[in-house]
């Protein structure tokens, strides 16, 4: 008796990367609710510039995921 396994093509790297920014903006709201609230920026500010950047970083690391999944040797 064999157990055969299903393999799969390359990981689809739009998938990766807008997971990624997805959990990178989620981040950035918890940062956000989480730190007080200093009185450089208003709070939208504060929140825009946090969403962005998280979100971004985030997509960058889900690129970089999906490249290392996909690299054969």
């Amino acid at each position: 008796m064999s157990i055969r396994f299903r393999q799969y093509g390359e990981p689809r790297p739009l998938a990766f990367i807008a997971t990624g920014a997805v959990l990178g903006i989620v981040v950035g709201v918890l940062i956000y609710l989480l730190n007080p609230d200093n009185g450089d920026y208003s709070a939208r500010t504060a929140f825009g510039y946090l969403a962005v950047f998280c979100g971004l970083l985030g997509g960058l690391l889900g690129g970089v995921v999906a490249s290392v999944l996909s690299y054969r040797r």
